[in-house]
């Protein structure tokens, strides 16, 4: 049977990057043992955490959230391989926006297996490339101000800059052994860069140097911080 690996971020860790390279590079994925499902035109998997978090439209899908998660496991579960979902959505810890991983859980409950992966980055630099990346379309608030806001809510745009709460919140519904936390800055130095370490960490024997590189191997990247 096969295994559902949900990559859950967080935001500002190459995530976007692993998905670009991951859905351009599907078929040869999957002939690895990696299956890296298409659920609508956008790489990432936004659209599994609709039923909780409501993005933009562009993100829907037909049956919702927890329609399409029944879907993948009856299509995919009693297969062989390792599914891979992925959307930073899912580590939003915002009160209302929050994931039900106790349903998540429940509706994948085809695979064989389900864990977590989780890249997480020093508080400071995730900070402030949340700030760099929400000031592209709106007007920031002051840097003291934010810091302040930071300290008093362990939270930055609905983010948790806590990681315990973070993690306390996916040991709701899942066992220790089943969530893995990848340090951000370790997958940057690996040979294959962040996805050279997440095709590690899935047990896929393809060389990060095998897949074909999309936007320069990197996604969304931030602004500089010193100009902004």
């Amino acid at each position: 049977m096969a295994r559902v690996v949900l990559h859950i971020g967080t935001h500002k860790t190459a995530t976007t990057t692993i998905q670009d390279m991951f859905a351009h590079n599907a078929d040869l994925l999957r002939q690895h043992g990696v299956i890296y499902p298409r659920l609508s035109r956008v790489a990432g998997h936004h659209g599994l955490v609709m039923d909780w978090n409501k993005l933009p439209a562009a993100y829907a899908l037909p049956n919702g959230s927890l329609g399409t998660l029944r879907q993948l496991a009856a299509q995919y579960g009693k297969g062989e391989g390792t599914v891979v979902l992925s959307s930073e959505e899912f580590s939003r810890g915002l009160e209302g926006r929050r994931v039900d991983f106790r349903a998540v859980r429940e509706a994948l409950a085809g695979f064989e297996s389900f864990s977590i992966v989780c890249v997480l980055r020093e508080q400071w630099q995730y900070a402030q490339s949340i700030y760099l990346e929400t000031s592209k379309n709106r007007v920031p608030v002051k840097p003291g101000l934010l810091v302040q806001s930071i300290l008093n809510r362990d939270m930055i745009d609905g983010l948790w800059t806590d990681y315990n709460l973070l993690y306390d919140h996916l040991l709701e519904a899942f066992a220790p052994e089943e969530i893995a936390f990848l340090d951000f800055e370790a997958c940057r130095r690996h040979s294959g860069g962040v996805v050279g370490a997440m095709l590690e960490h899935l047990g896929c024997d393809l060389p990060a140097s095998a897949l074909e590189v999309v936007h320069d191997g990197q996604s969304n990247v931030s602004p500089l911080s010193l100009p902004a």
